[in-house]
């Protein structure tokens, strides 16, 4: 027995550091086939028994504990096939893990699929710590009270207030009737009138990340312009106006998934079978942007091949052939440059003849990087269309047609009783709105450089206010007009809360047990069983880390109540055309900064250490900056490191990792399997 007993602070900051430390592992192993094949349940095509009549432990726990216990379970999902998952959903993340998709120690940048994957990360960890510890069982406060609105405390204890409700009281009950009733959800109490709010800060502090903080961020929003361009929202709603609901879904899969070719005419009659089919309309717009986006990269090589002074054709030459190599190469590759401090490009060049890079000039090794890094983004775009476009047989379709088929039942319900083409044009309208806000804005104020400032985060704060009611009228409709898919949506709502609540303690029932959280106490114990476990010696560096860790996030709580305050306090004087906030709350904002921080990224230079992301964040990749013209950007990168500059720096909790982490992932895999269907 361990003479240190940790404290609820230091075990919740263990928790925070090996939540964050595996969530992440997990996201990061679906760059290899393996990761779906080892997941277990429900992509097993058995799940295998184990002792005692369990079924085995996946390999990807918290994602596993998370897609069960929420996912799985949603109104018509849950009656998919098994071998939906088991087979075609399987078999499609089968082909992107198999696609060896580009690293971003390659690129020299952080990508758009890095930057979106570790924000779902940081989101994912953040429920999952939920679902490990549960909400705390406090007493019910009034939310008749009174909240200022003006304040970050009362805010955010408004959002404590309604959490608490929705975990262990009747508040979602009350909600959905509220809704049933009227389409102001704020008119519930003065309560969800806070929270609401509070959540909006939120998210407009998250799209500000992803749109202006984030140097990809133009070029996300270019992508989103694209594709916003070329959904046919006319036609949507003329089909919409059919009066039968099964003519009308007939009508949406024909225009969206039908395909018409001599592939797909020449298999309907039997003259071939598994002949290429063609791309429907869906698939052609997903391979059209990727297509555009594409053009952009090879605008940038042949700039980089046309150059006097630039590479020779030899070097280039070889990064072609490289390309072309198998994923083993490529990772052994990657491995030798980070061992031997040597840049991706230089280690390409040396492993296939060991004098081509004494010619090499300074100058012509950042070409070959950035001609390298636009090869690797084409060579992506190719690769996820074949996945998604054009593989045999087309899983992408089928898997649409399948969710439409178990979705069908609810669309008629909502066909019959609610307007959906006005909704139709709601989502349209806010995507418009989206676009328009994330532009650079003018101001006279003298303070702008050419003009233009880069949007707020109160400017997505109004943006969320000015379209929320958007949604609101859609879910006042679908309560008032469809009874029965209310209480099917209300129970599955209920179902997943149960989750979070804490087990009761002197409760022997193993239905309610499996329906809650594993629990603080519980959880607690087991943390405090690994912590005892440790060797006596390594348990005070342990400890250390874990304390520092705790500093850590207790600066990080204060620092985002704080932004809170500064971002009501702009929003109550936007109209005195004042700059706005560039920096928004969230603890969960800072850890996915660090994610992107600890990246590696190759050497700039032909030999020294790898960077980190931290160096790189504000880097847009060539043929992404000639994508987007200069009058709809901004210099992201010099906002990023302003707003970083009042982070304080994560401590080292390798330590930690290095003790606890695969004791804790099977922990949780245990947590994860309980309950689980054996086949």
């Amino acid at each position: 027995m361990s003479s240190t007993t940790l404290s609820p602070q230091q075990l919740g900051a263990l928790l925070d550091i090996l939540v964050h430390h595996e969530t992440y592992s997990e996201v990061k192993t679906f760059k290899h086939p393996e990761a779906i094949e080892n997941y277990g349940y429900p992509f097993d095509t058995c799940t295998k028994k184990r002792k005692g009549g369990e079924s085995r432990r996946s390999l990807s726990p918290l994602l596993q504990l998370l897609f069960t216990r929420l996912v799985l379970p949603i109104p018509a999902l849950r009656d998919l096939p098994s071998e939906f998952w088991a087979v075609k959903f399987r078999s499609i993340m089968k082909r992107f893990g198999e696609a060896d998709l580009s690293d971003s120690y390659d690129k020299g940048t952080l990508g758009s699929r890095k930057r979106l994957a570790s924000a779902a990360s940081v989101i994912h960890e953040s429920v999952t710590r939920g679902l490990l510890s549960g909400v705390p069982n406090r007493k019910l406060p009034d939310l008749y009270g009174t909240y200022d609105l003006h304040t970050a405390e009362d805010l955010s204890r408004a959002w404590d207030d309604v959490i608490q409700h929705l975990v262990y009281g009747n508040l979602l009950d009350e909600l959905f009737d509220h809704l049933t009733q009227t389409p102001n959800l704020e008119d519930h109490s003065p309560a969800v009138n806070a929270a609401v709010d509070y959540a909006i800060i939120y998210v407009a502090t998250f799209l500000h990340h992803l749109f202006v903080l984030s140097a990809e961020g133009p070029y996300l929003l270019k992508l989103i312009d694209n594709v916003h361009s070329l959904i046919p929202y006319t036609v949507i709603g003329q089909t919409l106006r059919l009066g039968n609901a099964g003519t009308m879904i007939n009508a949406m899969i024909r225009l969206f998934l039908a395909k018409v070719s001599v592939g797909a005419i020449s298999n309907w009659l039997g003259l071939t079978q598994n002949a290429s089919d063609g791309m429907n309309l869906m698939q052609r717009i997903i391979s059209l942007v990727l297509e555009w986006d594409a053009g952009d990269f090879r605008k940038a090589v042949d700039n980089i091949r046309r150059r006097k002074e630039g590479p020779s054709e030899a070097h280039l030459d070889t990064i072609d052939e490289y390309l072309q190599a198998s994923r083993q190469e490529h990772e052994a590759t990657r491995e030798l440059s980070q061992s031997d401090s040597m840049s991706i490009i230089i280690t390409i060049l040396e492993t296939r003849d060991k004098g081509s890079t004494k010619s090499l000039t300074d100058t012509q090794h950042t070409q070959c990087l950035e001609y390298y890094s636009a090869q690797l983004a084409i060579r992506d775009r190719e690769k996820i269309t074949q996945a998604l476009c054009r593989e045999t047989p087309d899983l992408t379709t089928t898997i649409i047609r399948e969710g439409v088929s178990v979705f069908e039942p609810m669309i008629r319900a909502i066909h019959k009783n609610v307007d959906i083409r006005k909704h139709i044009n709601s989502v349209e309208s806010f995507l418009s709105d989206l676009i328009k806000t994330s532009k650079p804005k003018k101001r006279e104020d003298g303070k702008a450089q050419n003009g233009t400032v880069p949007p707020s985060v109160e400017d997505y704060v109004a943006l969320l206010n000015r379209n929320r009611q958007l949604a609101y009228d859609y879910l006042h409709e679908f309560a008032k007009g469809c009874p029965e898919l209310r209480t099917m949506w209300l129970e599955w709502a209920k179902n997943s809360l149960q989750f979070f609540r804490q087990p009761p303690e002197n409760s022997s029932s193993p239905k309610v047990q499996s329906r809650c959280s594993f629990g603080t106490k519980e959880m607690d114990k087991s943390l405090q069983t690994l912590f005892d476990e440790l060797p006596k010696d390594e348990q005070s560096s342990v400890k250390a880390a874990i304390d520092a860790h705790a500093k850590y996030l207790s600066t990080l709580e204060d620092m985002s109540w704080a932004r809170v305050q500064r971002i009501i306090d702009g929003v109550d004087n936007q109209e005195k055309e004042t700059s706005g906030n560039m920096t928004g709350p969230g603890v969960y904002i800072t850890r996915w900064h660090c994610l992107l921080d600890e990246t590696i990224v190759t050497p700039n230079t032909p030999r020294g250490p790898p960077r980190k992301g931290k160096d790189v964040k504000g880097v847009k990749a060539l043929g992404k900056t000639e994508a987007i013209a200069k009058s709809e950007s901004w210099d992201s990168k010099a906002i990023s490191e302003q707003e970083e500059q009042t982070h304080p720096d994560a401590p080292d909790v390798s330590i930690v990792v290095d003790a606890l982490a695969p004791q804790f992932k099977n922990l949780v895999a245990d947590i994860s399997r309980k309950g689980l269907p054996l086949k």
